[in-house]
């Protein structure tokens, strides 16, 4: 029996730049990339190939947490 293990990254955080704590460094990645789409931007934290207000507004929500 071969098994697989997959490990993702919970896009749903805020933490746009994957250090583990949502800060004001994901914050200005959102802001410095807002209005772009394409894919992999790292201000992208929902991962829907824009970012924009959604992005925004979860950095927001989880601004503090996990630092």
């Amino acid at each position: 029996m071969d098994a697989t293990v997959v490990m993702a990254r919970n896009p749903f955080t805020g933490d746009a730049d994957s250090n583990g704590c949502t800060d004001d460094a994901d914050l200005l990645l959102v802001l410095f990339a807002f209005g772009q789409s394409g894919s992999g931007l790292s201000g992208d934290v929902n991962g829907d190939g824009t970012v924009d207000d959604a992005d925004l507004l979860l950095v927001l929500f989880y601004f503090g947490s996990g630092c």
